[in-house]
């Protein structure tokens, strides 16, 4: 039973640890990040915070009177040159606000994330989060508490949270129409973990693609595999050795891709002829390995830039939060030259390089 809400005055710290049915010292850990703590419990004590005023009355007063000048940003995995490439962007505009960034990678776990976004809250004027495990349940006492958000890239459902994002379902579309215009039969995918609506959406797009060519569900298959290199090659080693009839593979990012193609070429595969990949983001990468990588291009600096521009509106002037889903493109590379070549054509959002 949690205890009744607080009275007149201002809201104390074990008001706050009562209602969320916890310790003092595991509140003051929840909402300062010193010490860790599980994720169940920060949302507890965050949201119990929300509901009685916390941040709003004593903590605004003390913690949040005038501007830190420092925006927090927190990354599943900094060395990913998807990410890599917004950070140094969102570094950038921050300056040239007068804002610094301070800067989380939580390594895709959500423990951390969440430890990372209790830690900041008192800390930052506002946070944009590139989130590991997008959960609508846990930003929302955040929001409550009314600091300035902006989610990137992965897509949050929620009122008070701003967004920049992808069109990843019409993108990967993009990817099936094109691997079955280049010769391919049956289809494999290296899809993300099923917590990212990322990896949802470009499975649901390619599915949808694959129908509209008249593909038969029969003719597609699938391995689950982390966003990195080395997942990408145990994920096409995995996928080829149960199902080796797959003769064209859309990767759900470009590291994933190009580990496949490695482990392809060490599988005894051909890249294109016995295999066609494509993949998504167009990383630098993507263009300098051999073959050159067919991708889905996403608009890294503008969504960075849209993302970050906002966060600092909001956190100057008040302004309120908007969402924006940024256009993909398919670059037709190497990797999916066509077996045929007069049965590819150009299509609309198309370029070949």
């Amino acid at each position: 039973m949690h205890a009744a809400m607080a009275g007149p005055g201002p809201v104390t710290l074990k008001q706050v640890a009562e209602h969320a049915n916890v310790s003092i010292a595991t509140a003051s850990n929840a909402l300062t990040g010193t010490r860790k703590v599980s994720a169940a419990s920060i949302e507890r004590v965050l949201r119990s915070a929300a509901e009685l005023g916390y941040q709003r009355n004593e903590a605004a007063r003390t913690l949040r009177t005038g501007l830190r000048n420092t925006i927090g940003v927190v990354v599943p995995d900094v060395t990913n040159p998807f990410w890599g490439s917004m950070i140094g962007t969102i570094e950038r505009i921050a300056g040239q606000g007068g804002f610094q960034v301070a800067l989380t990678n939580t390594e895709f776990d959500p423990e951390r994330e969440a430890a990372a976004l209790a830690r900041l809250v008192t800390r930052v004027d506002g946070i944009l989060l590139f989130s590991t495990q997008p959960d609508s349940d846990s930003i929302q006492p955040l929001v409550d508490l009314a600091l300035p958000m902006v989610a990137c890239d992965e897509v949050f459902e929620l009122d008070g949270l701003g967004g920049a994002y992808s069109d990843n379902a019409g993108g990967a579309r993009l990817a099936a129409h094109h691997l079955v215009d280049a010769g391919g039969t049956v289809f494999g995918m290296l899809e993300g973990p099923a917590a990212l609506p990322t990896a949802a959406q470009r499975s649901t797009g390619f599915r949808a693609g694959l129908a509209e060519r008249g593909v038969d569900p029969s003719r597609i298959h699938s391995a689950v595999a982390e966003y990195s290199f080395e997942a990408g090659r145990h994920g096409v080693r995995r996928l080829l050795a149960e199902h080796p009839d797959v003769d064209a593979l859309f990767a759900f990012t470009d590291n994933q891709a190009i580990g496949a193609i490695f482990e392809a070429h060490d599988l005894g595969r051909s890249i294109p002829e016995d295999l066609l990949v494509c993949g998504f983001d167009d990383i630098s990468w993507s263009s300098r390995v051999s073959p050159s990588l067919t991708t889905l291009r996403q608009d890294a600096e503008g969504m960075a830039t849209y993302a970050v521009e906002m966060l600092l509106d909001m956190v100057t002037t008040g302004a309120m939060p908007d969402v924006r889903v940024f256009p993909v493109h398919l670059i037709a590379r190497e990797s999916t030259r066509a077996r045929n070549a007069s049965s590819l054509v150009d299509a609309a959002g198309v370029t070949t390089m």
